[in-house]
Protein backbone atom coordinates (compact mmCIF):
# COMPACT_ATOMS: atom_id res chain seq x y z
CA UNK A 1 0.00 0.00 0.00
CA UNK A 2 1.61 3.50 -0.85
CA UNK A 3 1.99 5.93 1.75
CA UNK A 4 -0.48 9.01 1.21
CA UNK A 5 0.64 12.08 -0.20
CA UNK A 6 1.61 14.72 1.77
CA UNK A 7 -0.94 17.45 2.68
CA UNK A 8 -0.26 21.16 1.82
CA UNK A 9 -0.05 23.56 4.36
CA UNK A 10 -2.11 27.23 3.26
CA UNK A 11 1.15 28.47 2.17
CA UNK A 12 1.83 25.80 0.17
CA UNK A 13 -1.34 25.04 -1.46
CA UNK A 14 -1.75 29.15 -2.39
CA UNK A 15 1.62 28.51 -4.31
CA UNK A 16 0.50 25.58 -5.95
CA UNK A 17 -2.90 27.32 -7.07
CA UNK A 18 -0.26 30.04 -8.36
CA UNK A 19 1.56 28.23 -10.10
CA UNK A 20 -1.31 26.42 -11.71
CA UNK A 21 -2.64 29.39 -13.21
CA UNK A 22 0.16 30.43 -14.44
CA UNK A 23 0.95 26.95 -16.21
CA UNK A 24 -2.86 27.80 -17.37
CA UNK A 25 -2.23 31.12 -18.66
CA UNK A 26 0.88 29.85 -20.41
CA UNK A 27 -0.90 27.23 -22.74
CA UNK A 28 1.68 24.80 -20.91
CA UNK A 29 3.04 23.82 -24.60
CA UNK A 30 5.51 21.62 -23.20
CA UNK A 31 3.08 19.19 -20.74
CA UNK A 32 1.66 16.76 -23.29
CA UNK A 33 -1.60 14.70 -23.24
CA UNK A 34 -1.72 11.65 -21.90
CA UNK A 35 -4.97 10.74 -23.36
CA UNK A 36 -7.35 11.09 -20.32
CA UNK A 37 -7.40 14.42 -20.22
CA UNK A 38 -4.45 14.76 -17.62
CA UNK A 39 -1.27 16.67 -18.15
CA UNK A 40 1.97 15.27 -17.10
CA UNK A 41 3.88 17.03 -14.54
CA UNK A 42 7.67 19.32 -16.28
CA UNK A 43 9.97 18.63 -13.31
CA UNK A 44 13.98 18.46 -13.23
CA UNK A 45 15.35 15.39 -12.76
CA UNK A 46 19.02 14.11 -11.60
CA UNK A 47 20.53 11.08 -12.42
CA UNK A 48 22.13 9.45 -9.56
CA UNK A 49 25.64 8.72 -9.64
CA UNK A 50 28.36 7.35 -6.89
CA UNK A 51 30.58 10.38 -4.57
CA UNK A 52 32.30 11.21 -1.72
CA UNK A 53 31.07 11.25 1.46
CA UNK A 54 33.20 12.90 4.10
CA UNK A 55 33.61 11.69 8.19
CA UNK A 56 34.48 15.11 9.06
CA UNK A 57 34.18 17.51 12.14
CA UNK A 58 33.81 20.94 12.27
CA UNK A 59 35.66 23.59 14.65
CA UNK A 60 36.24 27.37 15.14
CA UNK A 61 39.57 29.45 15.77
CA UNK A 62 42.16 32.21 14.97
CA UNK A 63 44.76 31.57 12.43
CA UNK A 64 48.54 32.44 14.16
CA UNK A 65 51.55 33.00 12.28
CA UNK A 66 54.09 30.35 12.30
CA UNK A 67 56.26 33.65 13.91
CA UNK A 68 55.59 36.97 15.15
CA UNK A 69 58.15 39.42 16.25
CA UNK A 70 57.90 42.44 18.50
CA UNK A 71 60.24 45.26 17.29
CA UNK A 72 61.44 47.40 20.66
CA UNK A 73 64.57 49.24 20.92
CA UNK A 74 67.44 48.23 23.04
CA UNK A 75 68.53 52.16 23.78
CA UNK A 76 66.02 55.10 24.37
CA UNK A 77 66.76 57.59 21.74
CA UNK A 78 64.49 60.26 19.40
CA UNK A 79 63.68 58.86 15.90
CA UNK A 80 64.43 60.97 13.81
CA UNK A 81 63.88 58.48 10.17
CA UNK A 82 61.41 55.60 9.44
CA UNK A 83 62.69 53.49 6.76
CA UNK A 84 59.63 51.15 5.89
CA UNK A 85 55.42 51.56 5.55
CA UNK A 86 53.19 49.36 7.62
CA UNK A 87 52.25 46.63 5.41
CA UNK A 88 55.20 46.52 3.81
CA UNK A 89 57.94 43.69 3.41
CA UNK A 90 61.07 43.60 4.82
CA UNK A 91 64.05 40.84 4.74
CA UNK A 92 66.66 40.26 8.09
CA UNK A 93 68.82 43.04 8.70
CA UNK A 94 66.69 45.50 7.23
CA UNK A 95 66.52 49.18 8.94
CA UNK A 96 63.71 49.89 9.86
CA UNK A 97 63.58 52.97 12.68
CA UNK A 98 66.58 55.34 12.81
CA UNK A 99 67.09 57.18 16.65
CA UNK A 100 68.91 59.98 16.98
CA UNK A 101 72.77 59.15 18.03
CA UNK A 102 73.54 62.04 20.16
CA UNK A 103 73.06 60.32 23.29
CA UNK A 104 74.41 57.20 22.59
CA UNK A 105 77.48 58.75 21.25
CA UNK A 106 77.92 61.02 24.42
CA UNK A 107 77.78 57.49 26.02
CA UNK A 108 80.87 56.78 23.80
CA UNK A 109 82.87 59.93 24.58
CA UNK A 110 82.49 59.35 28.34
CA UNK A 111 82.97 55.66 28.38
CA UNK A 112 86.58 56.19 26.13
CA UNK A 113 87.12 59.42 28.44
CA UNK A 114 87.20 57.32 31.19
CA UNK A 115 89.13 54.47 29.90
CA UNK A 116 91.63 56.67 28.91
CA UNK A 117 92.00 57.61 32.71
CA UNK A 118 92.15 53.95 33.69
CA UNK A 119 94.48 53.33 31.02
CA UNK A 120 97.57 56.13 32.83
CA UNK A 121 96.15 54.39 36.08
CA UNK A 122 97.81 51.09 34.89
CA UNK A 123 100.68 52.47 33.56
CA UNK A 124 101.35 54.52 36.89
CA UNK A 125 101.03 51.03 38.21
CA UNK A 126 103.10 48.91 35.95
CA UNK A 127 106.00 51.71 36.24
CA UNK A 128 105.63 51.19 40.68
CA UNK A 129 105.74 47.62 40.05
CA UNK A 130 108.82 48.20 38.01
CA UNK A 131 110.65 50.92 40.43
CA UNK A 132 109.90 48.24 43.59
CA UNK A 133 111.30 45.13 41.67
CA UNK A 134 114.64 47.35 40.70
CA UNK A 135 114.51 48.38 44.65
CA UNK A 136 114.96 44.84 45.33
CA UNK A 137 117.10 43.93 43.01
CA UNK A 138 119.62 46.22 44.98
CA UNK A 139 118.49 45.04 48.04
CA UNK A 140 118.98 41.81 47.17
CA UNK A 141 122.56 43.18 45.77
CA UNK A 142 123.22 44.06 49.47
CA UNK A 143 122.17 41.55 51.38
CA UNK A 144 124.25 39.42 49.25
CA UNK A 145 127.38 41.52 49.99
CA UNK A 146 126.86 42.07 53.20
CA UNK A 147 126.51 38.38 53.85
CA UNK A 148 130.35 38.07 51.81
CA UNK A 149 131.76 40.88 53.94
CA UNK A 150 130.18 39.21 57.51
CA UNK A 151 131.66 35.79 56.00
CA UNK A 152 134.88 37.38 55.94
CA UNK A 153 134.88 39.10 58.96
CA UNK A 154 133.92 36.27 61.08
CA UNK A 155 136.83 33.83 59.30
CA UNK A 156 139.49 37.08 60.31
CA UNK A 157 138.00 36.96 63.93
CA UNK A 158 138.51 33.56 64.12
CA UNK A 159 142.68 34.17 63.16
CA UNK A 160 143.00 36.89 65.22
CA UNK A 161 143.05 39.35 63.17
CA UNK A 162 140.01 41.56 63.06
CA UNK A 163 138.01 42.33 66.81
CA UNK A 164 135.25 40.96 67.99
CA UNK A 165 133.77 44.60 67.33
CA UNK A 166 134.14 44.74 63.90
CA UNK A 167 132.72 41.08 63.78
CA UNK A 168 129.61 42.66 65.66
CA UNK A 169 129.67 45.25 62.55
CA UNK A 170 129.73 43.37 59.93
CA UNK A 171 126.22 41.31 61.36
CA UNK A 172 124.32 44.30 62.11
CA UNK A 173 125.21 45.64 58.53
CA UNK A 174 123.92 41.98 57.14
CA UNK A 175 120.76 42.68 59.32
CA UNK A 176 119.82 46.07 57.84
CA UNK A 177 120.37 44.51 54.30
CA UNK A 178 118.06 41.88 55.06
CA UNK A 179 115.51 44.23 56.54
CA UNK A 180 115.52 46.62 53.36
CA UNK A 181 115.71 43.35 51.36
CA UNK A 182 112.21 42.10 53.03
CA UNK A 183 111.29 45.96 52.99
CA UNK A 184 111.72 46.42 49.08
CA UNK A 185 109.73 42.57 48.45
CA UNK A 186 106.46 44.24 50.69
CA UNK A 187 107.09 47.18 48.29
CA UNK A 188 106.50 45.03 45.27
CA UNK A 189 103.47 42.84 46.07
CA UNK A 190 101.96 46.33 46.92
CA UNK A 191 102.71 47.43 43.32
CA UNK A 192 101.96 44.46 42.10
CA UNK A 193 97.95 44.27 43.65
CA UNK A 194 97.84 48.41 42.54
CA UNK A 195 98.59 47.33 39.02
CA UNK A 196 96.29 44.44 39.38
CA UNK A 197 93.66 46.47 40.76
CA UNK A 198 94.29 49.40 38.20
CA UNK A 199 94.13 47.15 34.92
CA UNK A 200 90.85 45.78 36.23
CA UNK A 201 89.61 49.34 36.07
CA UNK A 202 91.05 49.45 32.35
CA UNK A 203 89.28 46.24 31.27
CA UNK A 204 85.78 47.20 32.77
CA UNK A 205 86.54 51.04 30.93
CA UNK A 206 87.10 48.88 28.04
CA UNK A 207 84.13 46.88 28.07
CA UNK A 208 81.99 50.26 29.37
CA UNK A 209 83.53 51.42 25.46
CA UNK A 210 82.53 48.43 24.02
CA UNK A 211 78.69 48.42 25.22
CA UNK A 212 78.64 52.17 24.54
CA UNK A 213 79.61 51.98 20.95
CA UNK A 214 77.28 48.36 20.32
CA UNK A 215 74.27 51.06 22.06
CA UNK A 216 75.61 53.07 18.99
CA UNK A 217 74.75 50.56 16.83
CA UNK A 218 71.54 49.83 18.14
CA UNK A 219 70.11 52.99 17.03
CA UNK A 220 69.56 51.76 13.66
CA UNK A 221 66.87 48.95 14.46
CA UNK A 222 66.57 46.70 11.92
CA UNK A 223 63.98 43.19 11.06
CA UNK A 224 65.03 40.36 13.30
CA UNK A 225 63.09 38.00 10.77
CA UNK A 226 61.90 38.29 7.22
CA UNK A 227 57.89 39.03 6.98
CA UNK A 228 55.26 41.58 6.73
CA UNK A 229 55.58 44.98 8.90
CA UNK A 230 52.59 45.99 11.25
CA UNK A 231 51.49 48.99 12.39
CA UNK A 232 53.89 51.74 13.06
CA UNK A 233 52.22 54.23 15.35
CA UNK A 234 55.13 56.43 15.98
CA UNK A 235 56.30 59.00 13.95
CA UNK A 236 59.63 60.99 13.37
CA UNK A 237 60.50 63.03 16.78
CA UNK A 238 59.06 60.53 18.77
CA UNK A 239 61.23 59.79 22.00
CA UNK A 240 60.83 55.93 22.57
CA UNK A 241 62.25 54.20 25.68
CA UNK A 242 63.91 51.20 26.04
CA UNK A 243 61.70 48.24 25.19
CA UNK A 244 58.85 50.00 23.88
CA UNK A 245 57.24 48.12 21.35
CA UNK A 246 57.74 49.76 17.76
CA UNK A 247 56.18 47.32 15.44
CA UNK A 248 55.94 44.12 14.44
CA UNK A 249 57.34 41.54 11.93
CA UNK A 250 54.68 39.01 10.59
CA UNK A 251 56.11 35.66 8.71
CA UNK A 252 52.75 35.11 6.70
CA UNK A 253 53.61 32.49 4.01
CA UNK A 254 52.25 29.59 6.71
CA UNK A 255 49.62 30.00 9.47
CA UNK A 256 48.86 27.98 12.09
CA UNK A 257 45.11 27.05 13.87
CA UNK A 258 44.82 25.88 17.27
CA UNK A 259 42.14 23.43 17.52
CA UNK A 260 40.32 21.48 20.49
CA UNK A 261 39.39 17.99 19.29
CA UNK A 262 37.49 15.46 21.62
CA UNK A 263 39.17 12.45 23.13
CA UNK A 264 36.20 11.18 21.68
CA UNK A 265 38.43 11.40 18.19
CA UNK A 266 41.50 10.61 19.97
CA UNK A 267 42.25 7.23 18.22
CA UNK A 268 41.80 9.10 14.71
CA UNK A 269 44.01 11.62 15.43
CA UNK A 270 46.94 11.71 12.47
CA UNK A 271 49.66 14.06 11.40
CA UNK A 272 48.74 15.14 8.20
CA UNK A 273 44.83 14.71 8.66
CA UNK A 274 44.11 17.07 6.47
CA UNK A 275 42.34 20.06 7.24
CA UNK A 276 39.62 22.56 5.10
CA UNK A 277 39.42 26.31 6.23
CA UNK A 278 36.59 28.24 5.62
CA UNK A 279 35.35 31.65 5.13
CA UNK A 280 33.82 32.16 8.76
CA UNK A 281 30.59 33.87 6.79
CA UNK A 282 30.11 32.67 3.73
CA UNK A 283 31.45 29.48 4.23
CA UNK A 284 33.38 29.21 0.83
CA UNK A 285 36.84 27.42 1.53
CA UNK A 286 39.98 29.58 1.91
CA UNK A 287 42.61 26.80 2.32
CA UNK A 288 43.51 23.25 2.60
CA UNK A 289 45.85 22.42 5.44
CA UNK A 290 46.80 19.47 7.58
CA UNK A 291 47.80 18.56 11.24
CA UNK A 292 50.77 19.49 12.40
CA UNK A 293 51.04 18.97 16.24
CA UNK A 294 49.66 17.09 18.21
CA UNK A 295 49.22 17.67 22.02
CA UNK A 296 50.85 14.60 24.46
CA UNK A 297 48.33 15.93 27.21
CA UNK A 298 44.46 16.37 27.26
CA UNK A 299 42.73 19.51 29.22
CA UNK A 300 41.08 18.13 31.73
CA UNK A 301 38.84 21.03 31.73
CA UNK A 302 37.16 20.27 28.61
CA UNK A 303 38.46 16.65 27.84
CA UNK A 304 40.09 18.03 24.68
CA UNK A 305 43.38 17.46 22.87
CA UNK A 306 45.08 20.43 21.42
CA UNK A 307 45.54 20.18 17.88
CA UNK A 308 47.26 22.68 15.39
CA UNK A 309 47.11 22.62 12.00
CA UNK A 310 49.27 24.37 8.99
CA UNK A 311 48.34 25.85 6.29
CA UNK A 312 50.10 27.42 3.38
CA UNK A 313 49.38 31.08 2.58
CA UNK A 314 51.39 31.32 -0.96
CA UNK A 315 48.18 33.49 -2.05
CA UNK A 316 48.79 35.49 0.80
CA UNK A 317 44.54 35.78 1.37
CA UNK A 318 44.69 34.49 5.06
CA UNK A 319 46.34 37.00 8.13
CA UNK A 320 47.47 36.40 11.38
CA UNK A 321 44.37 36.78 14.08
CA UNK A 322 41.96 36.08 11.43
CA UNK A 323 38.59 34.16 12.70
CA UNK A 324 37.66 31.09 10.40
CA UNK A 325 35.86 28.29 10.45
CA UNK A 326 37.51 24.59 9.99
CA UNK A 327 36.74 21.39 8.92
CA UNK A 328 38.66 18.33 9.96
CA UNK A 329 38.22 15.61 7.09
CA UNK A 330 38.73 11.96 9.46
CA UNK A 331 38.16 9.70 6.46
CA UNK A 332 36.53 9.28 3.04
CA UNK A 333 33.95 6.55 1.95
CA UNK A 334 32.16 6.18 -1.63
CA UNK A 335 28.47 6.90 -1.14
CA UNK A 336 25.24 8.21 -3.25
CA UNK A 337 24.35 11.36 -2.36
CA UNK A 338 20.90 13.46 -3.01
CA UNK A 339 19.83 17.06 -3.12
CA UNK A 340 17.93 17.99 0.19
CA UNK A 341 15.63 19.60 -2.04
CA UNK A 342 14.30 16.33 -3.23
CA UNK A 343 13.36 14.67 0.05
CA UNK A 344 10.19 14.88 2.04
CA UNK A 345 8.78 13.65 5.04
CA UNK A 346 5.66 11.98 5.77
CA UNK A 347 5.30 10.79 9.69
CA UNK A 348 8.97 10.75 10.14
CA UNK A 349 10.04 8.45 7.03
CA UNK A 350 12.04 10.15 4.64
CA UNK A 351 10.10 9.84 0.31
CA UNK A 352 11.79 10.62 -2.87
CA UNK A 353 10.19 10.46 -5.81
CA UNK A 354 12.03 8.49 -8.60
CA UNK A 355 11.07 9.04 -12.11
CA UNK A 356 9.92 4.97 -13.40
CA UNK A 357 8.39 3.66 -16.40
CA UNK A 358 5.10 2.74 -16.33
CA UNK A 359 2.78 1.10 -19.23
CA UNK A 360 -0.54 2.26 -19.38
CA UNK A 361 -4.07 0.47 -20.28
CA UNK A 362 -3.23 0.96 -23.97
CA UNK A 363 -0.17 -1.02 -23.84
CA UNK A 364 1.93 2.91 -24.06
CA UNK A 365 4.90 3.80 -21.85
CA UNK A 366 5.00 7.00 -19.92
CA UNK A 367 7.45 8.47 -16.86
CA UNK A 368 5.63 8.60 -13.76
CA UNK A 369 6.66 9.85 -10.26
CA UNK A 370 7.26 6.42 -7.95
CA UNK A 371 7.56 7.72 -4.41
CA UNK A 372 10.23 5.83 -2.42
CA UNK A 373 11.01 5.57 0.99
CA UNK A 374 14.77 5.96 2.01
CA UNK A 375 17.09 5.84 4.77
CA UNK A 376 19.73 8.82 4.82
CA UNK A 377 22.81 9.91 6.64
CA UNK A 378 24.31 13.12 7.57
CA UNK A 379 24.11 16.19 4.95
CA UNK A 380 27.47 17.39 3.32
CA UNK A 381 27.05 20.38 1.34
CA UNK A 382 23.59 20.24 1.26
CA UNK A 383 22.94 16.58 0.22
CA UNK A 384 22.12 14.08 2.20
CA UNK A 385 24.08 11.06 2.50
CA UNK A 386 21.98 7.45 0.89
CA UNK A 387 21.80 4.99 3.32
CA UNK A 388 19.36 2.62 1.73
CA UNK A 389 16.41 3.07 -1.04
CA UNK A 390 18.58 4.17 -3.81
CA UNK A 391 21.17 2.64 -6.69
CA UNK A 392 23.20 4.30 -8.54
CA UNK A 393 21.51 5.25 -12.00
CA UNK A 394 18.44 6.02 -9.89
CA UNK A 395 16.29 9.27 -11.72
CA UNK A 396 15.66 11.59 -9.18
CA UNK A 397 13.25 14.10 -9.10
CA UNK A 398 14.28 17.36 -7.53
CA UNK A 399 11.74 20.09 -8.64
CA UNK A 400 8.06 20.12 -7.88
CA UNK A 401 8.38 17.82 -4.87
CA UNK A 402 5.22 19.37 -3.04
CA UNK A 403 2.98 19.02 -6.57
CA UNK A 404 3.76 15.08 -6.71
CA UNK A 405 2.20 12.25 -5.64
CA UNK A 406 3.12 8.75 -6.30
CA UNK A 407 2.31 7.61 -10.11
CA UNK A 408 1.14 11.05 -11.42
CA UNK A 409 2.69 11.15 -14.82
CA UNK A 410 5.96 13.63 -14.79
CA UNK A 411 7.90 14.56 -17.90
CA UNK A 412 11.49 16.15 -17.97
CA UNK A 413 11.85 20.06 -17.42
CA UNK A 414 13.25 22.01 -21.12
CA UNK A 415 14.08 25.28 -21.10
CA UNK A 416 10.41 26.43 -22.58
CA UNK A 417 8.31 24.42 -19.63
CA UNK A 418 11.20 26.03 -16.99
CA UNK A 419 10.82 29.64 -18.65
CA UNK A 420 6.54 29.15 -18.77
CA UNK A 421 7.03 28.24 -14.96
Amino acid sequence: MLPAPLPYSKPALGAALTLTLALSGCGQPNQPDMGDGSQAMPVQVEVLQPGTFEDSSDFVGSLEAEQRVEVRPEVAGRITRIFVSSGGAVSPGQPIVQLSPDQAQAQVSGAQAGAQAARFGRDAAQAQVEAAQAQLARAQADVELATTEFSRTERLVGAGALSRQDLDNARNQLAVAQTSQTQAQDNVRAAQAQLQQATATFDQTQAEVTRSQGDLGFTQISAPIAGLVGDIPLRVGDFVEVGQAITTITQNQALLLRIQVPTTRSDQLRLGTPVELLDAESGNPLATGGVSVISPEVDPAGQSILVKARFPNDAGNLRDGQFVRARMIWDTTAALLIPTVAVSRLAGQSFVFVAAEQTTDDGQTMTVASQRPVQLGAIQAGRYQVIDGLQAGDEIVVSNILQLQDGVPIVPETEDSAAAL
